[in-house]
C-alpha cells in the first residue's frame, strides 16, 4: 500500500453515491492534505483511495467519529 506515485482519491455522499467533481490524482505524499480538503465537503460521508493507473480499490477513509 502507497507503493505508487499517485493515488485517485473520490468522494461518497451518505447515500453511497459518487460526489461528482470530487475526484482528483493525488501524489501519495499530499493524500492526508487532499483527504481533508475534501472532508470540508459535508456532503461528502467516505473517499476511496483507488490506483490512479487501474481504478482498483485500496481503502476507504471515514470521518474520525
Amino acid at each position: 500500500m502507497l507503493a505508487s506515485a499517485c493515488y485517485l482519491l473520490r468522494g461518497y455522499g451518505r447515500d453511497d453515491r459518487i460526489v461528482y467533481g470530487s475526484g482528483q490524482i493525488v501524489p501519495t505524499a499530499n493524500i492526508v492534505t487532499a483527504a481533508k480538503a475534501l472532508f470540508a465537503d459535508p456532503g461528502i460521508a467516505y473517499i476511496h483511495v483507488r490506483s490512479a493507473s487501474n481504478n482498483c480499490f485500496q481503502c476507504r477513509l471515514q470521518r474520525a467519529s
